[in-house]
């Protein structure tokens, strides 16, 4: 009776770690976050146009690529969604179409759902990756910095997830073509509810390559890295450590030796039998 009420005294004294603010939650100015039309600029021109008139020339490339993202942002799947949305924007609500940068004159032109399909297909897919990754960093970033190392804990604040997932509507298309699912393992954060970054893997079960890669494009110090059973391996333990970060990942059966270890080390006998004084010789 005297250790439970010991340790429960003990915990009692330890600081709580404190939650993390939701992203409605974070006073946010008009402007003081990074712009996402900026970082779109660094994809390059792939568009050749020639033969348009005057009066109907090429959509820029930045505001294709926004009406894309935030057209998913709003809910829309699919090109003729995005398509119709931003044709009722033109209709209802053109001063989101300015913001977009698209002309809101007497009559607005948006894209149509060939146009936006198009500049998926052939825009630079590389270039593209780099400059979300970038624009979603900064984001985070200023949204919530990694904060200082709280007193009495371990572990600091901010967490990162690692996870990999099949990518939704696609698997069945491209096992109809005889390819393998497109599978990708996403860096998410849950207080900002959003993909730092993501890398494309060869499946199920075959993600280690990929979160070792994303570790190194990740900015790990002052955050803890969460994720499955598979994850819980000598080099990415290492790799987050060697980047100032710290991890909290499960043991299941799939390393029966360690599971065994850490069922011996932290089982209520074995600690009762570590605190015993040794006896008599």
């Amino acid at each position: 009776m005297g250790q439970a009420q010991g340790a429960r005294a003990a915990w009692a004294e330890v600081v709580a770690q404190p939650w993390l603010p939701e992203v409605g939650a974070v006073a946010v100015a008009p402007g003081s976050l990074p712009s996402l039309a900026e970082a779109l600029g660094a994809v390059p021109e792939h568009r050749h146009p020639r033969g348009f008139k005057a009066h109907q020339p090429p959509y820029p490339l930045v505001s294709l690529l926004l009406v894309l993202l935030v057209g998913l942002l709003c809910g829309r799947r699919g090109y003729t969604a995005i398509a119709e949305w931003a044709a009722g924007c033109a209709r209802d609500h053109p001063e989101v179409l300015e913001a977009l940068g698209l002309a809101a004159g007497r009559r607005p032109r948006t894209p149509v759902a060939a146009t936006l399909f198009r500049c998926v297909r052939d825009v630079d897919h590389a270039a593209l990756q780099t400059a979300l990754q970038g624009w979603l960093l900064a984001v985070a970033q200023a949204l919530h910095p990694a904060g200082a190392p709280i007193a009495g804990l371990a572990v600091p604040a901010d967490q990162i997830d690692l996870d990999g997932k099949a990518v939704r509507g696609a698997s069945a298309r491209r096992e109809a073509a005889g390819v393998a699912p497109l599978h990708l393992v996403a860096a998410y954060v849950p207080a900002l509810e959003h993909v730092l970054d993501q890398l494309d893997t060869a499946g199920k079960g075959r993600e280690l390559a990929a979160v070792l890669a994303l570790l190194g494009r990740l900015p790990l110090k002052g955050r803890v890295l969460t994720g499955d059973a598979l994850l819980t391996q000598r080099e990415v333990c290492q790799t987050i450590l060697a980047g100032g970060g710290d991890y909290l990942l499960p043991v299941k059966d799939n390393q029966p030796s360690l599971l065994a270890d850490l069922q011996e080390a932290l089982s209520p006998p074995a600690a009762a039998a570590g605190s015993r004084p040794p006896a008599a010789g």
